[in-house]
Formats: structure tokens, sequence, C-alpha cells
């Protein structure tokens, strides 16, 4: 077990960022923590609670995955994503939102979702499910809720149990764990935790970046091997450093795990 602890730090001393690590069992696989307690500013990390809220809504019926939703100039937001390119008026489902906020990180489907969903219902289904330090608190690029001191915050370690629990089927139900993982496996941004995974090992995984911050989070499968990992970074000197402490993480925990 030191052994992967002073890879961590490794590479974290290498690439000059500060991490914090949490792995959690599916099947079949080793816990580890570096951190993990860490809260830290969620930046798109926070989408997975959204999906796990919304999909929770979609179970008790409050909500239907076809329920369609209209675009308005007003919505549109800048960064990640390609609603904001749409024209006023077009009009998704409930299930486009989700899907688009999750593989392309849409900022728009996500403002859209924070309206739809409410934050007080988001933070209270995770601190029901017993995550008190995930706090989804503004809308994307809120600048001003920000400079006001409430961001969207996240650990490592709560981000990693709640995949495990839905790569466990743990989190809604067969059904509707299955679901947000079949959102989560089509995700567009692969290149973090996936960069130097071998062929064929599965990841479904959201990634989350700001500036200074740099995250990935994700259920690795490989055979009859599946664990949730999560990689928070913050302060590396660059883009490129970040991403290479996530991905070189990342392989030395899937290189520990099957040894």
């Amino acid at each position: 077990m030191a052994g992967i602890y002073e890879t961590i730090r490794q590479i974290s001393q290498r690439h000059e960022a500060a991490v914090s690590v949490a792995v959690r069992n599916v099947a079949n696989a080793r816990e580890l923590s570096v951190d993990a307690d860490l809260v830290i500013s969620s930046a798109s990390l926070i989408k997975v609670p959204m999906l796990v809220e919304a999909m929770r809504r979609v179970r008790e019926g409050s909500l239907s995955s076809e329920e369609p939703f209209v675009l308005s100039d007003l919505q549109r937001v800048k960064g990640s994503g390609v609603m904001r390119y749409l024209h006023e008026g077009a009009t998704l489902t409930l299930q486009d939102l989700l899907t688009l906020m999750i593989i392309v990180s849409d900022n728009t489907a996500t403002n859209m979702l924070v309206d739809i969903l409410g934050i007080d219902s988001v933070n209270s289904t995770m601190q029901g499910m017993g995550y008190s330090r995930t706090r989804l608190q503004r809308k994307m690029y809120d600048w001003q809720m920000i400079d006001r001191g409430l961001d969207n915050l996240c650990t490592a370690g709560e981000m990693a149990d709640l995949l495990a629990r839905i790569g466990r089927r743990e989190a809604l139900g067969e059904a509707w764990d299955g679901k947000m993982l079949d959102i989560l496996y089509h995700q567009q941004d692969c290149d973090k935790l996936g960069l130097f995974l071998p062929q064929g090992v599965k990841l479904a995984n959201k990634t989350g970046s700001r500036e200074g911050i740099l995250h990935d989070c994700g259920i690795i499968t490989s055979g009859d091997l599946s664990y949730s990992i999560a990689v928070l970074t913050k302060d590396a000197p660059s883009r490129g450093e970040a991403i290479m402490a996530i991905a070189e993480i990342s392989r030395a925990i899937y290189d520990w795990q099957v040894q």
C-alpha cells in the first residue's frame, strides 16, 4: 500500500499540482484516500449530483425524461457546450439536457437544469445520501456568486463514493443507475483519467475545470475489476501539467489494482 501513496506523491510533486484522490470499490477493487476530505471548488463535477437528483425525480414521477424545455436567449451562458449556439426556441427533452450536461459539460443545459431541479433539492438529496460537503450554490459562470463566497463544492471522497454507489446500482436502483451510467459512458472528454489506460478498459466519467482547477472522476472497469476514482487538482502551473498529473495517477492506480 505504501508504494502507491509514494507514487501519487511523486507525481504530484513532479507536476507541481496539489492533488486529492479517492478510489472506492465497485467490484473486486482496493480502496485508497489521499486528502480525500479536502473541500474544493467542484467546477463541473457538480453536474454528477445534478444528474442523480434529476434521475431521482424521474424515478418518482415528478419529472419525465421526455418532458420538453425551450431554449431562450436569456438562458445562454459562456463556456463549454453547444446549446449556446442553437437558435432561440430550440426544444430539448429533459433527457437531452442531462446528456448534454454530462457528455459535453454544456453550461447552458446545466443552468436550465438548475432552474428545473432547484438548488435546495439537489443539496437535500446529497445530504440525504450522506454527502455533507458536496454543495450546489450557484449556476455556471455566475461570478457574482463566487465573489460573494458562494461556489459549488465537493471532495474527492464524496464524488468517488457517489460514483461507486451508482456503479454498484445502489444509488437509485438498478434501472436508474443504469441510465446514469449509460450517459456517463458517452462522455466526450476522456483524455485525463483515460489518457494512459490500456485499450479495452471502460471509462464512465465527468470532468471539471476552471482557472487553477482541473478534475476528473469516473468508474473504471476491466473484466471483473471495477472501481470509482476521483482525482482533483489545483494550483498546477499549467493545464497540461494538471492533465498529466491526473492521467499518470489514474494509470498508477490501475496498475496497482491489477498487480
